[in-house]
C-alpha cells in the first residue's frame, strides 16, 4: 500500500493543477485568497509525500498512527475536491448565461475526465499493482457536470434577470451536499459489479491506487459550491480578506 502512495500524490496534484488552469482562463480577476489556500494545500501533499518519503527510503521508521496517507491524506483530498467546488462557483459566476454554462462545463468535464482516464491506462501498465480506475480526476470531471443543474442561477443573465437567489444559491447545494455525504456510509457497504465503481459500489475484495467515488465525494463538491457561493455571491468578494492580500509570494507561485 505504501508504495502507491507516489501514484496517489501525483493524481491529486496533478487535478489540483488542471482545475487551477481552467478557472484561470476563465476569470482574470485574481482571488490571492484562493491562491493561498490553494498554496498551503499543495506545500501539505509535498510535506505529506516526503514523510512516505522518508519511510519508504527506511530513514525513519515511521508508525503506523503517524503515517501520512492514513492520518493527512484524507483532510488534503476534502480540500482538494472542496476547493474544486469552490471553483465551479467562481467560474459559473462569470459566464454569460445558462446556455454557454452547460456547454462549458460538459466541455470541462469531458475534458477532466479523460485525463483521469490517461491516468487510469499509465496505472494499469505501471506500478503492477493495481490502478486508479476512479480517482480524483474522474470524480471532478463527472462532478463538473453533475454539478450544472446547481450552477444555472449563478450566470450573468439569470442574475440580470433576478433569478439568482443569494440564500438559495449556498443552500441548496449545502442541502444535497450533506445528503450526498450520508448516502456514502450506506453505499460503501454495498457489494455489486465493478462497472459501478463511479458510484461507491464495488465487487468484494475490489482494490485501487486511489479511489473517490461519487458518494460521497460529490458530497465535498457540493459543499465547496455551497462554500463559494457564501463566500462570493455574484461572484464578489463577501469579506475582504486584506490580511491575506499581503501573503508570501511563494504561496502563490506554488499554487
Amino acid at each position: 500500500m505504501k508504495s502507491n502512495f507516489s501514484i496517489t500524490f501525483i493524481s491529486k496534484s496533478g487535478s489540483e493543477i488542471l482545475l487551477h488552469k481552467l478557472q484561470t482562463k476563465s476569470n482574470s480577476h485574481r482571488y490571492f485568497e484562493l491562491d493561498a489556500f490553494r498554496g498551503i494545500t499543495v506545500i501539505l501533499m509535498v510535506i505529506c509525500h516526503f514523510l512516505f518519503d522518508l519511510d519508504y527510503f527506511g530513514l525513519w521508521d515511521m508508525p503506523y498512527r503517524f503515517w501520512p496517507q492514513q492520518r493527512y491524506g484524507f483532510p488534503i483530498t476534502i480540500m482538494f475536491i472542496g476547493i474544486a467546488g469552490v471553483s465551479l462557483s467562481l467560474a459559473a459566476s462569470k459566464t454569460k448565461d445558462a446556455g454557454t454554462l452547460t456547454k462549458k462545463f460538459i466541455k470541462r468535464g469531458a475534458f477532466l475526465f479523460a485525463a483521469g482516464l490517461l491516468i487510469t491506462a499509465v496505472t494499469w501498465i505501471y506500478p503492477h499493482d493495481g490502478a486508479i480506475l476512479f480517482g480524483v480526476l474522474h470524480l471532478i470531471g463527472i462532478s463538473t457536470i453533475l454539478a450544472v443543474p446547481f450552477l444555472l442561477s449563478f450566470t450573468k443573465e439569470a442574475q440580470d434577470l433576478g433569478k439568482y437567489k443569494e440564500k438559495a444559491a449556498w443552500l441548496i447545494p449545502l442541502f444535497f451536499g450533506i445528503i450526498v455525504i450520508l448516502l456514502g456510509e450506506v453505499v460503501e457497504k454495498i457489494n455489486g459489479p465493478i462497472w459501478l465503481i463511479p458510484l461507491g459500489i464495488h465487487p468484494y475484495g475490489f482494490y485501487s491506487l486511489d479511489y473517490e467515488p461519487l458518494f460521497p465525494w460529490f458530497g465535498v463538491v457540493l459543499l465547496g459550491v455551497a462554500v463559494g457561493a457564501w463566500l462570493y455571491p455574484r461572484g464578489v468578494r463577501r469579506f475582504s480578506f486584506e490580511f491575506l492580500k499581503n501573503e508570501p509570494p511563494f504561496l502563490k507561485r506554488v499554487s
